[in-house]
């Protein structure tokens, strides 16, 4: 059951991602962010981190995913952008090699299978005991990025309001 979820997720994942960078129309690429967000976060409860879980909702999809939607409607003139790159062949390029890069790592890789008991990851655990270990890394170890990141956000919310305000 699980194998089959992870599957699930997987394909939600991919296919939203391929939207993001494969359709002309910005309001769809914008669901599909929506999708592969979403699939992440069911990747994080296969994982047993419901906390992790739901900041990826609320966080990403429920705040990220909802800015850039109503920057796509707010925006009147996105319908004239050009959806046509002189770059993409370059792009495609560079995908391709660094697929068969990464391909070539795992397979060339001796990997062994670990026990659930010899695995121990203090944000991967019982959820009675997650939220206690992400806060503590969150707020001891990692305070200055973690504040930093919540500075950036707010500058990005800011940017993006003045880019799409009228003049």
């Amino acid at each position: 059951m699980v194998s089959l979820v992870f599957a699930g997720a997987s394909a939600v994942i991919l296919t939203g991602a391929m939207l993001v960078i494969t359709v002309p129309s910005i309001f769809v690429a914008a669901l599909g962010l929506v999708a592969s967000l979403s699939g992440i976060a069911v990747i994080y409860i296969l994982l047993d981190a419901d906390f992790l879980a739901a900041a990826q909702f609320m966080i990403y999809v429920g705040g990220i995913a909802v800015l850039i939607l109503f920057a796509v409607m707010l925006t009147g003139q996105i319908n004239r952008a050009s959806t046509i790159n002189r770059l993409m062949p370059l792009a495609i390029l560079i995908s391709v090699i660094t697929f068969f890069g990464i391909a070539y790592g795992i397979t060339r890789e001796g990997w062994r299978y670990l026990e659930a008991e010899d695995v121990l990851l203090p944000m991967v655990g019982s959820s009675s005991r997650e939220g206690r270990y992400l806060a503590d890394i969150l707020f001891n170890d990692f305070l200055l990025p973690f504040e930093l990141a919540g500075i950036l956000l707010l500058v990005a919310t800011i940017a993006a309001l003045v880019i799409a305000r009228e003049k």
